[in-house]
């Protein structure tokens, strides 16, 4: 039986009467007889339509249907970076490069679903390889729903991704080159290390910790960038390794393993030997190098000589000022060191006003500092403030200056001790000799870059510090929980391509902002350009805000009629805008589970 609508017509008018019409079989052939009316249907209400088909239903003793009362809710899940994540991955290809490389091997985990959700934990919410085994309930992966590796098989997954390790750099230099269009024209360098809790790993050496914690052992980490500050390579060393022992490996990578042929490489002075250099030059690279402005007998000899900054030009309109030394006041100079000099060798002088104002903010802070220190000891020695323990010796007294005095700051203040009264002051003539290196640099150079182009690629380098401060802070490099020297090389391998993606996003929001700029400037009217402009430097996004935003898309799983289905949040206009700068199509409303 099905109901069938029937039209009359008296008249002028039409009416529309609801019939339940019966279908059945006479002499081998289909008729049918109509076994009821309901009326006329143009009377009847949407709600009363409703109940009368809720009344016939209440009849059926198994309902496919269901009603809003056989909707359950089983939970929900996080779905925005895994599905962002999970089709960039298919762009970068990974899923069958690892597969396609452990083909040869008996391999009895999936690899790639492990590594894909621990670069996610790196990501979203970092933690230890047992807490991502905990933490992968919480997320929805299209593809593998219901598969959840256990902890051990995140471990065997690493040692087995650690063996692809220089494969998949070349891999996705390769790819990211086809989808982002890059040149690796010029290259950042930089390193930075990462304090161990314990000290049982092979790698965990005592070294210059940039972490300010000498007394822990730790690693070191060199990390090679595009100027957007993509990673591109990295290498972990024993932390005992020096800045300058590190440079061979980078540029052997960039010669062999990524076939660039010319290339600029920018980092700072201290990676820099004599034989580091002739090694870049043999390999057909150029390079930037920025001198410490303390401390350098080329930087104060240079800075001395040109301190008005009325003959530096400014670069564009951030307000630093630069000026090129001309290359016979280097030549001719006998007390410019014989071993800077050379052909091609150029010097530039730098003054970023911001940075000056914090030399200033930050020196003062540690001259007021030393000084309440002193007044402390001071009243220490004269009885005005009682003191614990024995009295101190006239030695004691001088040693416990100098730790106050430490950092440079001895030579900032006159101190005299007569065994009895301690005496101090500012040698002012020093400070304001110093305040006038506040926010200079010096960046040397032997690439034919115009000079404003040399100091914007140095100024870059900026970013790939950031890029450590990130990875290392944003994707939680330490506490490191491995001290298997391969686990913790493979940890950070995790790191590095967690920082890839987020970077990723980062690079196509600036790219967007930058060609908004460009249509901006274009706008005739000085103030509506000026407001355009702003606009559109505002909308930047960092790769860390686009994560925060794709977490707002969630998976919610439920149970509709005996029948598991899951559903997705609809994304807004800030979820919609990053999916749009990402050059991902929204998420559809439901999902198949697996």
């Amino acid at each position: 039986m099905f109901p069938r609508v029937i039209t009359v017509r008296q008249g002028e008018r039409t009416y529309r009467y609801l019939a339940i019409v019966q279908s059945y079989r006479e002499g081998g052939k289909i008729k049918q007889r109509q076994v009821g009316t309901l009326g006329n249907i143009d009377r009847y209400s949407d709600e009363e339509i409703m109940r009368i088909i809720n009344k016939l239903r209440g009849f059926l003793s198994d309902d496919p249907l269901g009603t809003a009362n056989d909707l359950q809710t089983q939970g929900v899940r996080e779905y925005g970076v895994p599905y962002v994540v999970n089709t960039l991955w298919g762009r970068l290809g990974l899923s069958d490069f690892i597969s396609s490389r452990l083909s040869d091997r008996q391999v009895a985990i999936d690899v790639d679903l492990c590594t894909r959700v621990m670069v996610l934990s790196r990501l979203m919410a970092p933690r230890s390889k047992l807490g991502v085994s905990r933490w992968a309930e919480r997320i929805y992966l299209p593809g593998a729903d219901g598969t959840r590796p256990d902890v051990h098989q995140y471990y065997r997954a690493m040692d087995y991704l650690l063996s692809l390790k220089e494969e998949l750099e070349a891999h996705l230099y390769h790819r990211l080159t086809d989808l982002l269009s890059l040149q690796l024209s010029m290259v950042f360098y930089d390193l930075t290390s990462s304090y161990f809790e314990g000290g049982a790993c092979p790698l965990a050496r005592y070294g210059y910790s940039r972490d300010r914690r000498p007394d822990r052992k730790q690693i070191l980490l060199g990390l090679l960038v595009t100027e957007e500050g993509l990673p591109i390579a990295h290498e972990v060393y024993e932390g005992s390794t020096t800045d300058r022992e590190t440079l061979p490996d980078a540029i052997n990578r960039l010669k062999e393993r990524f076939q660039v042929k010319e290339c600029i490489f920018v980092g700072d002075r201290g990676v820099m030997t004599r034989d580091n250099l002739e090694a870049l030059r043999g390999a057909g690279f150029r390079y930037i190098l920025g001198y410490h402005k303390r401390n350098r007998l080329v930087s104060d000899l240079l800075l001395e000589r040109y301190r008005d900054l009325g003959s530096y030009r400014e670069l564009g309109k951030g307000g630093v000022r630069y000026r090129e030394v001309p290359p016979d006041v280097v030549e001719e100079d006998p007390e410019f060191p014989e071993e800077e000099k050379g052909p091609g060798v150029r010097y530039i002088l730098c003054y970023n006003p911001e940075r000056a104002e914090e030399d200033a903010s930050s020196r003062e802070k540690a001259l007021a500092e030393a000084e309440r220190e002193l007044a402390l000891l001071r009243d220490d020695l004269s009885g005005e403030r009682k003191r614990r323990g024995r009295k101190l010796t006239q030695k004691g007294v001088m040693l416990k200056v100098a730790k106050i005095l430490g950092h440079g700051l001895a030579r900032f203040f006159e101190v005299s001790y007569d065994g009895k009264h301690l005496a101090f002051s500012r040698k002012e003539e020093a400070i304001a000799r110093e305040a006038l290196r506040d926010g200079m640099f010096l960046i040397k150079t032997d690439c034919s870059l115009p000079p404003d182009q040399v100091v914007t690629a140095y100024k870059n380098l900026f970013g790939v510090e950031r890029a450590m401060r990130e990875i290392k802070d944003f994707l939680k490099l330490r506490p490191i929980y491995h001290y298997n020297a391969d686990r913790v090389r493979a940890h950070v391998l995790i790191c590095v391509l967690a920082y890839l993606f987020e970077q990723w996003f980062e690079v196509l929001s600036r790219r967007k902002v930058a060609a908004e700029v460009a249509q901006a400037e274009a706008i005739p009217d000085p103030e509506e350009r000026k407001r355009a402009v702003e606009r559109a430097r505002a909308s930047l996004l960092t790769g860390r805000r686009m994560v925060e935003i794709l977490n707002r898309i969630k998976a919610v799983e439920q149970v509709f009629a005996g029948k598991r289905v899951v559903s997705v949040t609809r994304p807004g206009p800030e979820q919609r805008e990053v999916l749009s700068i990402l050059g991902v199509t929204p998420p559809p409303a439901l999902l198949l589970p697996d």
